[in-house]
């Protein structure tokens, strides 16, 4: 089983470096983004997508509208999205991402969360319940 693909889009590269490495660490294939830019690019490049961790604020564009844009896509309309921010914002239906995470949020929880929508079983789709707003 070839291993899940996460497209990480985060602009502190402390915070980029520091999720990239737990997730490799974890069996996870990550392509870290420092801007919304790059992560679309990473979208073309990329043959498969798994998950799509998000932050919120990027210097090039809002996570609600790269969101936007990669759902008005066909074949990512169900791309699932973990969107993470350090705002304290309410947010209906996280803005078309499955999942909210607060920052700073932990490495369990978000280990829990990637292995609940990329290890679900053949022929099923992802959960999409799999985050509740911290």
């Amino acid at each position: 089983m070839p291993r899940p693909v996460v497209i990480l889009a985060e602009d502190d590269a402390d915070v980029r470096e520091t999720v990239a490495a737990l997730l490799e660490q974890e069996g996870y294939r990550v392509v870290p983004c420092p801007n919304a830019f790059t992560a679309l690019r990473a979208f073309f490049t990329e043959p498969r997508v798994d998950v799509l961790l998000l932050d919120w604020v990027l210097p090039d564009i809002e996570g609600r509208d790269l969101i936007r844009l990669l759902h008005s896509q066909r074949e990512l309309a169900e791309l699932p999205v973990v969107l993470t921010t350090g705002l304290d914002l309410e947010m209906p239906s996280f803005e078309g991402a499955v999942c909210l995470l607060r920052k700073p949020f932990s490495a369990p929880e978000l280990l829990r969360i990637l292995h609940a929508l990329t290890h679900h079983g053949h022929g099923e789709p992802p959960s999409t319940s799999c985050c509740q707003v911290a």
